[in-house]
């Protein structure tokens, strides 16, 4: 496996790991809200936000790596 095919591997591994914590932080802040624990929910609500804005910004990462992938070839 050539560096750049383990750089892209990697990326959409990172991505799919993020998109799965997020899931689950979603139903976390989800139960929270039903037991009526609002300030906790918008804690997890907050660390949502901020794997959101991560996983965008591997996403922009791992397009920049698959155009760099298509200009060499």
């Amino acid at each position: 496996m050539t560096d750049h095919a383990m750089i892209v591997e990697g990326l959409e591994i990172s991505i799919s790991a993020l998109v799965q914590s997020i899931n689950g932080l979603m139903k976390r802040e989800e139960k929270l809200l039903e037991n009526g624990q609002n300030a906790r929910a918008r804690e997890v609500r907050s660390v949502i936000e901020r794997l959101y804005v991560l996983r965008n910004e591997l996403i922009l990462v791992l397009n920049r790596q698959k155009q760099e992938k298509t200009e060499l070839t």
